[in-house]
C-alpha cells in the first residue's frame, strides 16, 4: 500500500500540472493519461465533443461481459487566481500531510487513485469476475457536458456497468442523490438611444428587471412549498439568477442584455415545465409590449446544459456495495450536481463516494491529505478483491 500512495500522488503531482481548466482544450492531460493506461496494456478508447477539443476517456479491465464497476472522475478544474494562492497554484506541493494545487482535491486525487490501482487491477484482469471501467470525463464544472455523451460512448461499445462510483470528495461518506441543474441564459436584445429621449426605444434592462422579478416570484412560490417527503436540504426546487450584464453607459438605452441563471429541482420535479411556465410570461406579457414598440426586440431562454438529478435509493447495489466494502454509515444526499445524474439516468445504480473533503473544494490553496489519499486506495483495494472470482 505503501508503494501504491507513492505512486498515487507522484501521478497527482502530474496531473495537477495541467492547467485542465473547464471549456479550454484537454488533450495535455488525456494524452498523459492515455499513455500511462498503454503503458500498463489497457486498451483506451477517446470520445471528443464536438469542437475537437475536449474529451473523455473510457478504459475497461477484465471479462468483456456485462456488469462490474465504472470508477468515474471529472478532468476539469475551476479557474485559480494566483493571487489568491500561497504558491502556484499547478504545481503541486507537500506540507505537514496535505497535497495543495487546483483540482487536489476536487478530483484529480481521485483520478490518481484509481490510476494508481490500474497494475493490480491489471495484473488481476484474469481473476476479475466482472470487468472495473474507468470513465474521465471533460467540463463537468461547467455543465457536465462529457458525462453527458459518455452513456452513449457504452453504447456503441457495448458496455453495460452495473455500478458507477463517482469519486467527488465526499469525505468517504456515501452520497446517494442530488439535485438537478438546467443551466439558462436570458437573451435580450432591445433598440438604443439617447437617454434624453426615451421614445422608441427598448430597454433591455428593464424588461430583464421584470423577467427576473417574475422567476424570484417564482422561485418564491416553489420555496413557500416544501416537501415533505424529500430527503434534500432545501425541500424544495430552487431558481437563482447569478450574472447579469447590459448597457454601455448611464445616458445611453440599453439595446441588449443578457444575465445567467439556472433551476436546480427536486429530482421528481420536472425544471422543463418551470421553465415553460416562464417562458409563457415572456410570450404573453414581455413580447407584446417590446415588440409594439420595435418588430425585432425580443427575449430568448437558452438552455445551456442539463444535468439530471440522482434519485436517493437507499438499499441500491451502488450503496450496498460500499456499506460493505467501507462503511455502514446511513447515505446521504447533497444540493449541488455531479456527473452521477447522467450515468443513473442510463440506468446504472449509482453512488457519490471518494476521498477528500467538500470543504476545500473551489477554494484558493486547495488541498487533499495524504491520508484520505489513504482512504481512496484502501476502498479500491477492497473493490479490487470483492470483484476477484471465487477461486
Amino acid at each position: 500500500m505503501t508503494d501504491r500512495l507513492a505512486a498515487a500522488e507522484a501521478l497527482l503531482a502530474d496531473l495537477v500540472g495541467f492547467a485542465s481548466i473547464s471549456g479550454q482544450p484537454n488533450g495535455e492531460i488525456v494524452n498523459y493519461i492515455k499513455t500511462y493506461l498503454e503503458s500498463c496494456g489497457v486498451i483506451v478508447h477517446l470520445d471528443s465533443h464536438e469542437d475537437g477539443q475536449r474529451f473523455n476517456l473510457f478504459a475497461s479491465i477484465g471479462p468483456q461481459i456485462d456488469g462490474g464497476i465504472l470508477l468515474s472522475g471529472h478532468l476539469d478544474v475551476v479557474p485559480a487566481n494566483p493571487a489568491g494562492w500561497s504558491r502556484d497554484p499547478f504545481v503541486l506541493h507537500k506540507q505537514d500531510g496535505r497535497l495543495y494545487g487546483r483540482g487536489a482535491v476536487d478530483m484529480k486525487g481521485f483520478l490518481a487513485i484509481a490510476l494508481a490501482m490500474v497494475p493490480a487491477f491489471q495484473e488481476a484482469a484474469s481473476q476479475l469476475a466482472k470487468p472495473v471501467h474507468l470513465a474521465f470525463t471533460f467540463d463537468e464544472e461547467v455543465g457536465s457536458f462529457g458525462a453527458a455523451q459518455m452513456p452513449s460512448l457504452l453504447d456503441r461499445l457495448g458496455v453495460k456497468p452495473a455500478i458507477a462510483v463517482i469519486g467527488e470528495p465526499t469525505g468517504m461518506k456515501p452520497f446517494i442523490g442530488h439535485k438537478g441543474g438546467l443551466e439558462l441564459i436570458a437573451d435580450i436584445r432591445g433598440t438604443a438611444g439617447h437617454a434624453s429621449d426615451p421614445r422608441g426605444t427598448v430597454n433591455t434592462l428593464y424588461y430583464a428587471a421584470r423577467l427576473i422579478n417574475h422567476i424570484e416570484d417564482k422561485a418564491r412560490s416553489l420555496a413557500s412549498q416544501p416537501r415533505h417527503d424529500t430527503p434534500f436540504d432545501p425541500p424544495y426546487t430552487t431558481i437563482s439568477v447569478g450574472h447579469i450584464k447590459g448597457g454601455e453607459a448611464r445616458n445611453i438605452i440599453a439595446d441588449h442584455c443578457r444575465f445567467l441563471w439556472e433551476i436546480r429541482p427536486l429530482p421528481e420535479d420536472d425544471p422543463y415545465a418551470i421553465l415553460g411556465e416562464i417562458q409563457q410570461f415572456v410570450t404573453t406579457e414581455l413580447l407584446p409590449e417590446m415588440q409594439a414598440i420595435h418588430g425585432d426586440a425580443g427575449i430568448d431562454l437558452i438552455v445551456e446544459s442539463w444535468c439530471p438529478g440522482m434519485q436517493a435509493r437507499a438499499g441500491s447495489p451502488a450503496a450496498n456495495l460500499v456499506a460493505r466494502l467501507w462503511t455502514n454509515e446511513m447515505p446521504d444526499v447533497v444540493s449541488f450536481g455531479t456527473d452521477g445524474g447522467h450515468f443513473q439516468a442510463a440506468g446504472i445504480e449509482t453512488i457519490v463516494f471518494g476521498p477528500g473533503g467538500m470543504a476545500q473544494m473551489h477554494q484558493p490553496d486547495e488541498f487533499i491529505e495524504v491520508t484520505a489519499l489513504g482512504d481512496g486506495l484502501g476502498f479500491l483495494d477492497r473493490l479490487l478483491t470483492h470483484m476477484k472470482a471465487p477461486l
